[in-house]
């Protein structure tokens, strides 16, 4: 069980009282309204020349290359080497095509390795979509932050506004909280693989960046279950700190100064303060995690669980879409190619696994290492 967090404990080694100063905000920027005029002028040109490579590529299939993520709606990641601006988060790139049967992938993975090489950043191409598609999009997270931010390299440039359905302006419903921490306390769990030596780094920023991650999924998923996110991340903190004046729960979960500290590492990482992160950082981390958690699925359920192991013991249904008579045949065989009988569909297991396997409850695990790989892969294959 959780033990309560003192109002001056944070997972972070800094003075509670710090000030975040968030980098200076120019609008009139195209990918980076904190970067300069110069930055923004070679991540255009590098855009506009990716682009050109993806029509030559895909000729007359291509309908539409959408840039989202940060850089999608000018907030991208900066950081300075010796004075020079370099571009640190992905480059979140999506295809809207006429016949996803034409597209020729290995000349998309050729397009992304050559400005992997020049940007010195992961260039992704999402899995293609049609008009079509778009018109069917969920009210889902990812999709929403798309819509609501996002900059069109080819194509006209209303394809997804005149296409995805009304109801993505609508307020999310509370699950996309709850899968966005799932999603994010599973790369929490990645990191504490790595902290114990249970497998090797794939990147040496690999910690850092998830913690942070992590810290800023905390924020959002209160932001979302309370009715109050909105797509830019400038604002956000303003959002969470008048959330939690209004919300004493929200108040009591004690992370807006970790928020903060995130939306900062966010923007710009070589601000944030750099301090070696321990296991003890990441287990007080999933402290903060877990009682964030168990807020938002109290909200959602309407149950008042009293613990993380009352809601790991409770079998009700997460999401009840993927439970219909349709889905029955479906998720049993999903379950056999996992190793498992059940005609639950396998994201039921995760919510209920995760907490356990980052140490906020009093289950056993009889062999972590095993157990926490075992979740990361059906994880990894139903997120």
């Amino acid at each position: 069980m959780m033990k309560p967090l003192g109002s001056n404990f944070y997972p972070y080694p800094v003075i509670p009282e710090i000030r975040i100063d968030l980098p200076s905000y120019n609008t009139d920027l195209k990918y980076c309204h904190h970067a300069s005029d110069e930055f923004n002028a070679r991540m255009d040109s590098a855009l506009q020349r990716l682009s050109e490579d993806a029509r030559e590529a895909m000729a007359d299939n291509l309908v539409a290359l959408i840039l989202g993520g940060g850089y999608g709606h000018g907030e991208g990641g900066v950081i300075r080497l010796d004075g020079y601006e370099q571009p640190c988060d992905d480059l979140d790139l999506t295809l809207i095509v006429e016949d996803k049967s034409a597209v020729q992938y290995d000349q998309l993975a050729a397009i992304s390795k050559k400005y992997e090489s020049e940007l010195k950043i992961r260039v992704d191409f999402s899995r293609p979509l049609t008009i079509e598609d778009i018109r069917n999009w969920p009210r889902s997270l990812m999709w929403q932050d798309l819509l609501n931010g996002h900059i069109v390299l080819y194509g006209q440039d209303d394809a997804l506004i005149a296409n995805a359905p009304p109801s993505l302006r609508d307020a999310l419903p509370l699950i996309e909280a709850t899968r966005l921490l799932l999603n994010r306390g599973a790369a929490l769990l990645r990191a504490m693989r790595i902290a114990r030596g249970v497998e090797s780094a794939p990147n040496a920023d690999f910690v850092r960046r998830n913690y942070f991650q992590c810290g800023l999924a905390l924020g959002d998923a209160a932001l979302i279950a309370h009715r109050r996110y909105a797509t830019p991340y400038r604002g956000r903190d303003e959002r969470l700190a008048a959330l939690a004046s209004e919300s004493d729960e929200v108040a009591a979960l004690n992370i807006q100064l970790l928020y903060e500290i995130s939306l900062l590492f966010k923007f710009a990482p070589d601000q944030s303060p750099d301090v070696p992160l321990t296991q003890q950082s990441l287990q007080i981390l999933a402290r903060l995690w877990g009682a964030t958690f168990l807020h938002i699925e109290s909200k959602r359920a309407g149950r008042g669980f009293r613990s993380l192991e009352e809601y790991s013991r409770w079998f009700g249904l997460r999401e009840p879409q993927q439970h219909t008579i349709d889905t029955l045949a479906r998720n049993v065989i999903r379950n056999i190619q996992i190793g498992t009988l059940s005609w639950l569909y396998p994201r039921e297991w995760l919510y209920r696994r995760l907490p356990v396997l980052l140490g906020l409850t009093h289950k056993d695990v009889g062999d972590w290492a095993a157990e926490s790989e075992r979740f990361l892969v059906v994880w990894e294959r139903f997120n």
